[in-house]
């Protein structure tokens, strides 16, 4: 019977795994530090690695040239659960960190949200802007030391958005009316969004999966290691990195027609009710 132990499995020193992945023995060991690679088998003195810590060092390898930090990896792989569907979980992973974001959020207390319509939004406010996912709370621990004796922070995930309710103070629309509109704005750009995730990034993702001939988790390193090879992670990034400008510019450009378009049909609607009523207070 052979052993298909850890301890069998191991059999590359540090600088056998490091010619083998192209990093460095000084970046695996700062990988270990981190704990995003399990420690060596020790045979006496000597450290031996395997398959499943060549296969991680790759992924984080490629990770690294994709752009992300040792925490973001570190937050991604602890999040993989342990099955055959670990491709999409890590996926999931990757794009969740504000891939699709133009813009950096800023921070605002309350008081800075509504000052330019004079008042403080109400409790039933507050919750509704909370609510529409535009508003984040910034729990206290993360405001400063003394965050008891600081008012209520709230991140902005859109300054540019924010910046327009602003411009709609100044021409004196309520800010009652305001959320009201950034609530089926919120509302009709989600239903957008989830049709371009639902018809284009998941069936783009699954068809790049399929051409790839993925095998199943435990036929990469074990049953814990994600089965996802560096190349098809650059793949899929590339072609959804292509996808933003795409997703984004659609909704940019059907806009302003659409709006032409609804501005035209109320206008004619409302010349024709004044027509009618001149008409009926003549006859």
């Amino acid at each position: 019977m052979s052993d298909t132990s850890p301890r069998a499995a191991a059999h590359l020193t540090v600088e056998e795994l490091a010619t083998a992945t192209g990093v460095t023995v000084r970046n695996i060991r700062a990988y270990q530090t981190a704990n995003l690679l399990e420690p060596p088998v020790l045979q006496g003195r000597l450290a031996l690695y395997g398959r499943r810590h060549q296969t991680r060092l790759e992924l984080i390898r490629e990770l690294r040239a994709l752009g992300f930090g040792l925490d973001a990896i570190g937050d991604m792989l602890t999040k993989v659960p342990r099955s055959s569907a670990s491709p999409y979980a890590l996926m999931a992973q990757m794009f969740s960190r504000g891939f699709f974001q133009v813009e950096q959020p800023a921070r605002k207390s309350l008081s800075d949200l509504t000052a330019h319509w004079s008042e403080t939004a109400t409790p039933e406010q507050i919750e509704r802007m909370v609510r529409n996912g535009l508003y984040r709370p910034v729990p206290p621990d993360e405001v400063a030391k003394d965050a008891s004796t600081q008012p209520p922070v709230f991140e902005v995930l859109s300054p540019s958005l924010w910046a327009i309710g602003q411009q709609m103070a100044e021409l004196n629309i309520p800010l009652p009316t305001v959320l009201d509109m950034q609530e089926k704005l919120i509302e009709h750009t989600r239903a957008l969004a989830r049709a371009y995730v639902d018809q284009f990034v998941i069936a783009m993702v699954r068809e790049v999966v399929k051409a790839q001939e993925l095998p199943p988790s435990d036929a990469v390193g074990g049953d814990d290691e994600p089965a996802l090879s560096p190349q098809l992670l650059r793949t899929i990034h590339s072609v959804i990195e292509r996808l933003r400008p795409i997703a984004i510019g659609s909704v940019s450009a059907a806009f302003p027609v659409v709006l032409q378009q609804e501005f035209d049909r109320d206008v004619v609607h409302q010349i024709q009710a004044l027509l009618k009523q001149a008409k009926d207070q003549t006859s």
